[in-house]
């Protein structure tokens, strides 16, 4: 499972009254996430990042990464062995923190995909009166089983055919071409996995990069990872991670980053992003970085509105930045 979302926010003002320009800057955010799972091994990688551009010239940026790959020795079981890399930036860090880590950890994902446009799939036939009322549970079960199971047939008819036979057999009815060909694209379509679960990990590690450009040092690690869908048009995830040498109250480090996406169908959408940097040297003040986004975006029935919104604050800065733009679109012919 990969996701992957982009935003960007630029505003270019030049008053004829002024002897300068205006207004020049924007925001740019990038996210990606990826998943996999097995019974017996995982791996995690998450990544977010935002800039905030002068000139087209980045003047201030958030960072963070984690790359983690599980082992787990029994494969029914939620205990697990794991290794992997985090690494953090922001403006007036001398350089990226980059740590090694490995432990232990407990926690499983599951991808939810299938049962996901499975009830897609009854809400569908519903609205276009294929069937009188929705799927029941055991049967949208027996659908995602089916979907679950599409590498093992040898075409995307042979899946469909699986589905229409356990649909008409619940509902009583016969489904046209209509409904088949949408049955097809719900199966086919990208863009919109899910996950659900949660792992926690604990364990040792070693600074590959001190963001302070010092000496590097063993540390101990904590994370925590989470992912949650309740319904097929949305996603939450989560990411934290705490680590520090032996004396922690010193000298640590904390990153974290939370993301929500919401589709309100026909192209109509709803992102939301957090990102925490709080790295505490030794001996020195911690220096603290947030950024927050909202985007909406809304299709009209002849043309389209968008509004963005984000806010950041560092240490040191007497208040929040706050960025907002808005755009619209409209079909005149």
């Amino acid at each position: 499972m990969v996701d992957a979302r982009m935003t960007f926010a630029y505003r270019y003002y030049d008053d004829a009254a002024t002897p300068f320009v205006d207004v020049n800057s924007g925001r740019l955010a990038v996210a990606y996430d990826q998943l996999f799972d097995s019974p017996n091994s995982g791996c995690t990688l998450v990544g977010a990042a935002e800039l905030a551009l002068s000139g087209f010239v980045p003047t201030a940026w958030l960072g963070q990464a984690a790359l983690t790959y599980r082992v787990y020795p029994w494969s029914e079981g939620a205990f697990f062995l794991f290794g992997g890399l985090e690494a953090a930036a922001s403006t007036g860090l001398p350089q990226p923190g980059l740590d090694a880590r490995a432990g232990l950890g407990l926690g499983r994902f599951t991808d939810v995909t299938p049962l996901a446009r499975a009830i897609e799939i009854g809400a569908t036939l519903v609205s276009l009166r294929e069937i009188p009322a929705g799927l029941s549970e055991d049967v949208v079960l027996a659908v995602a089983s089916v979907i679950g199971r599409a590498g093992e047939y040898a075409s995307p008819s042979e899946l469909v055919a699986d589905i229409e036979a356990i649909v008409e057999f619940d509902a009583g009815v016969q489904l046209d071409a209509r409904a088949l060909l949408t049955i097809e694209d719900l199966v086919l379509s990208t863009g919109k996995e899910r996950r659900c679960g949660w792992a926690v990990q604990v364990g040792a590690g070693y600074e590959l990069l001190d963001p302070y450009g010092g000496a590097q040092s063993a540390v101990f690690a904590g994370s925590a990872d989470a992912a949650f869908a309740s319904s097929p048009s949305d996603q939450f995830l989560f990411h934290v991670s705490f680590s520090g040498p032996f004396d922690l109250l010193d000298e640590n480090s904390l990153v974290g980053s939370a993301s929500y996406v919401v589709d309100l169908g026909e192209g109509q959408a709803v992102t939301a992003g957090y990102t925490l940097s709080r790295i505490k040297p030794s001996g020195v003040p911690a220096t603290t970085t947030h950024q927050a986004s909202l985007g909406v975006v809304f299709s009209l029935s002849r043309g389209s509105l968008g509004l963005q919104a984000s806010v950041s604050h560092r240490t040191g800065e007497p208040g929040w930045s706050i960025d907002v733009s808005m755009s619209a679109a409209l079909e005149l012919l």
